[in-house]
Parts: C-alpha cells; sequence; structure tokens
C-alpha cells in the first residue's frame, strides 16, 4: 500500500502524526510502547518505512500571522514570512500560511492548520492578545516558536530584534553626531517592542547625561481611534528617533508639509530598514533588522523541538547593524 501516509498511521493509533515521524525516525520523546505500537501499525499498513528517512522535507510548518499586521506584498511582516519559507525550504521543510482574521482574534478561534492537524510545528509571527496566544501554544500539541514577540511566563521559545540595544545604538549615533535635543516616536503602550526601543532611546540619554523631555516622547498611533499620526512638539529638537521606518515616513511628510528640509533643518532616524512607498526611504539613516536570521534562527529553533528537543531556549535576540544614509545632519 504505497499510498499509507503517516496522519493514516497516526489516526490508527491515536497519536499525533509528529509522533509518527519521530517513532519512525528513531528520535527521543517517544515511549518504547508508543515507538512499538507505531512500528506496528506501519508494518501492518503496508507503509514503506525506509521513505521516512528519504523524504525528511515533508515535514510541514505551519505559520500564522494577524491580518491586523500583513498586507501581502507591503508590510513588513509579508516580508518576515517570506524569509522564514525561505528558511524552511533551505531546511527541507514546505510553509502553511493562515492569516488571522480581526474576527478570528476576536473571538479567539484557532486556526485552521491546527484544526486540521496537517502541520508538524507551529511559527506565530507578530504581537496578538495574552490569552489568545496562550489559547493556540495550549491547544497545539506540537511545537511553537514566537517570531518578533515574546510573552513572558509563556514556556515557550522567541525570536526577536533586538529592539533596545539597536534603539540604544541610534541614539548614540546621533549624540556622536553632536545632537543631544533627541525626540522619541513611538506609542510605548502599543506592544513591548516599541517600549523596549524605547527604554534604549533613554539609556543613551542617561549615560550622556541628559534628562527625557516628556514632551518629546511622540504618539505615532491613536490606539483609541486606531489612527497613524505625529504630532510635531512647538518646541522642535535638533534629531527624532523613530521606533520605525514607517513611522519615520509619517514625520518626515508632516515635516514636510510644514516646510523643514531633512536633514538641513532637522534629522531623523529609523528603526527597521524597512520601508515602501515612500522615497524618503532612499535617504533614511536606520536600524537594520535582520529578517534573514531571524527567520533562520525560528526555523533552526522549531525544526529541533520536532525532532524532540524539548529543552526550553527562551527568548533569541537577533541583532544588527545601522545603515547610515543622508537623513541625519552632523552638528558643530
Amino acid at each position: 500500500m504505497s499510498d499509507v501516509k503517516m496522519k493514516d498511521i497516526a489516526a490508527a493509533v491515536g497519536v499525533s502524526v509528529v509522533t509518527v515521524s519521530n517513532a519512525l525516525a528513531g528520535r527521543k520523546g517517544v515511549s518504547d510502547d508508543v515507538r512499538f505500537k507505531v512500528e506496528k501499525a506501519a508494518r501492518e499498513m503496508g507503509y514503506d518505512v525506509k521513505k521516512n528517512d528519504r523524504q525528511p522535507q515533508g515535514t510541514v510548518i505551519g505559520v500564522i500571522a494577524p491580518e491586523k499586521y500583513i498586507t501581502v506584498g507591503n508590510s513588513f511582516y509579508w516580508t518576515l514570512y517570506q524569509n522564514v519559507a525561505y528558511e524552511a525550504s533551505k531546511a527541507q521543510c514546505v510553509t502553511m500560511l493562515e492569516i488571522i482574521t480581526f474576527a478570528m482574534e476576536d473571538d479567539e478561534e484557532l486556526p485552521k492548520l491546527l484544526k486540521e492537524k496537517a502541520i508538524s510545528g507551529l511559527i506565530i509571527i507578530g504581537w496578538m492578545t495574552r490569552s489568545y496566544v496562550e489559547k493556540i501554544v495550549n491547544a497545539a500539541g506540537i511545537p511553537v516558536v514566537l517570531l518578533d514577540f515574546q510573552m513572558k511566563g509563556l514556556r515557550c521559545d522567541a525570536v526577536m530584534s533586538s529592539n533596545y540595544v539597536g534603539m540604544y545604538k541610534i541614539t548614540r549615533y546621533l549624540l556622536e553626531k553632536g545632537h543631544r535635543d533627541i525626540a522619541y516616536v513611538g506609542s510605548i503602550q502599543a506592544n513591548d517592542n516599541i517600549l523596549d526601543r524605547y527604554y534604549g532611546y533613554r539609556k543613551a540619554l542617561m549615560e550622556a547625561g541628559i534628562h527625557e523631555r516628556k514632551e518629546w516622547i511622540l504618539e505615532d498611533k491613536d490606539l483609541a481611534k486606531g489612527l497613524s499620526r505625529v504630532e510635531i512638539p512647538e518646541n522642535m529638537p535638533s534629531a527624532f528617533a523613530c521606533n520605525s521606518d514607517w513611522a519615520a515616513g509619517l514625520l518626515y511628510n508632516v515635516l514636510s508639509e510644514k516646510g523643514y528640509r531633512i536633514p538641513e533643518d532637522v534629522s531623523i532616524a529609523g528603526y527597521d530598514n524597512f520601508q515602501q512607498n515612500n522615497s524618503f526611504a532612499e535617504r533614511l539613516t536606520t536600524y537594520n533588522v535582520d529578517m534573514k536570521q531571524m527567520a533562520h534562527q525560528a526555523v533552526k529553533l522549531l525544526k529541533g523541538k520536532i525532532r524532540g528537543d524539548d529543552r526550553h531556549w527562551g527568548t533569541r535576540y537577533v541583532d544588527s547593524v545601522i545603515i547610515e544614509r543622508q537623513s541625519v545632519k552632523t552638528l558643530k
């Protein structure tokens, strides 16, 4: 019966497809009793056990991302998913993407990928409510890795950009260029990533002996109304450290409308090195988020867990470098 698949064996024995894969491959994490039952069922059903060794590419990685963050072809998270798919392909795995709609998140509806039990592991890209993420992780029954966010207290490995260190580097860069009046652009209550970047900004100022000015901590989102906006202060700083290139683009548009020149009148630095549909991106100095390395680490972690590595690694932070362009003026 050459058409017998692992899911058929899993159904016959009453275990998951991951357990069948691990049992037939001789990996750890499977009891002797379960391994015996799986191998017995495989023989009786005519499954070609050698096929399990020949086709490691049969591993299917599920990826979910919230609709609020992902726009196909034009978003940071869509590009991050493409990097995951590429890294998975290099690791002889395939990916299946499901976008979590606003309604699914509001109702805390489990992803179809989990309901259909078609995947061996899951990567969650982008922050969602804690209760919903906990529900997904607890119901998964398969290894889960969080990408570009973490949840403290949840025993689930995560891979993130080094938000704190990255914004510290950007603020230090502005200080080294002679700027001491530096504003921060980012709604720090929006999520932990933006908050961590804010603390990196504060650390750099404190080291330079500069007191934070509350009027220079600027929102880029109206969280209550779901709107995106930046209101520039009456007392202008000489530079803005933005929590994302997207926020830097918003700020640039507002400043340009008011007649400010960049960087002649005021400097702008961003974070993530991802900006589309704005010509300012070609001139924006920014901290690069290494999406390729983040995706590589997430796939590597998940594949190890699928093979039976049950260690809890915690959060892996991926650092990167500043991309220097023409948006920051050197002050004397």
